[in-house]
């Protein structure tokens, strides 16, 4: 019996020895089981001047399959960029690696990911955090070529005033009128004036005789005026136009020579009646065409030009 007895207590102490360790598997065994793991990297993007997070994430079971309960991100706000990372009840492959990218404002100093998976069998939660080093800035690459377009603008400036000597110049529209020359001629006379219409200018005619005698005949719009000399073979007569328009005075001076008809004797005594018109410029040896140039030469001056019909 005393030989019994340490064995006896022997074998108790080993069989509760036993009932220990199977209790503490029993329970360290599904705690293990069920696990998550999260991982970040980051890197700035200069271009936006924000901080990029590329997470790694694993739920990792003893079932085939499991669901989020929970994740979340910060700073709050952001957002990764994988819908398999988001509580929305889809049952997700267990132990398959997801992926997401989160975008940080570059004046953060940190970030993190929180997730919660669940399975028929159990649960885990994790939480990865990424420190920044620093800030992240924009880099400036883009900010010098805007001066480089600033110079091109006085470039059209001086384009401006090459428009301005196109503009035509303006023609007056309210000329005078035209005044017409009169001319008559017989065997002992010749009689010069104009006949000038009511929208002309006034004229003045100045006569100087080749036997020194002168005269000056004003002839107003509206007036039809003349003047009858004497004449004889070798008489001359010459006759100054002169006229003021807008301000402006023009003057021209031209010799009438007249001739005797062939009809007349040699004393300058003829029959007929006084010649005009065609007749009259060839009695006087041109001198009507003599008038109409210089009555031409006041109209060319204001852009007009005077046709004579003897």
């Amino acid at each position: 019996m005393n030989l019994k007895s340490p064995l006896r207590r022997t074998a108790v102490l080993a069989a509760g020895a036993l009932i220990g360790l199977s209790g503490a598997f029993a329970l360290a065994g599904p705690a293990s089981a069920h696990h998550n793991v999260v991982k970040g990297e980051s890197d700035c993007d200069q271009v936006t001047g924000e901080w990029v997070v590329d997470w790694k994430v694993q739920a990792i079971g003893n079932k085939p399959t499991y669901k989020w309960t929970e994740v979340t991100l910060t700073p709050a706000g952001t957002t990764i960029n994988n819908p398999d990372l988001a509580v929305n009840g889809k049952e997700l492959e267990n132990a398959k690696e997801l992926t997401g990218q989160q975008r940080v404002p570059g004046t953060e100093s940190s970030s993190s990911l929180t997730v919660k998976a669940v399975w028929e069998s159990g649960k885990a939660s994790e939480t990865g955090t990424v420190t920044f080093a620093g800030k992240c800035e924009k880099t400036p690459s883009e900010e010098p070529s805007t001066p480089t377009e600033e110079p091109s603008t006085p470039t059209e400036e001086p384009s401006t005033p090459t428009e301005e000597p196109s503009t035509p110049p303006v023609i007056p529209s309210d000329l005078p009128g035209e005044p017409e020359p009169i001319l008559e001629a017989d065997c002992d006379t010749i009689t010069i004036g104009l006949d000038n219409p009511a929208d002309g200018v006034e004229f003045t005619l100045k006569f100087e005789t080749s036997k020194g005698e002168t005269r000056t005949l004003v002839i107003k719009p509206g007036e039809k005026k003349t003047e009858t000399f004497s004449a004889t073979p070798g008489f001359k007569i010459d006759l100054t136009f002169s006229a003021t328009v807008d301000g402006e005075k023009f003057s021209d001076t031209i010799p009438v020579e007249y001739e005797q008809p062939e009809d007349c004797d040699s004393s300058g005594a003829g029959g007929g009646l006084p010649l005009t018109g065609a007749a009259a410029g060839s009695i006087a040896g041109g001198a009507g065409a003599l008038l109409a140039v210089g009555a031409g030469l006041f109209f060319m001056a204001r852009r007009r030009n005077v046709k004579f019909t003897a």
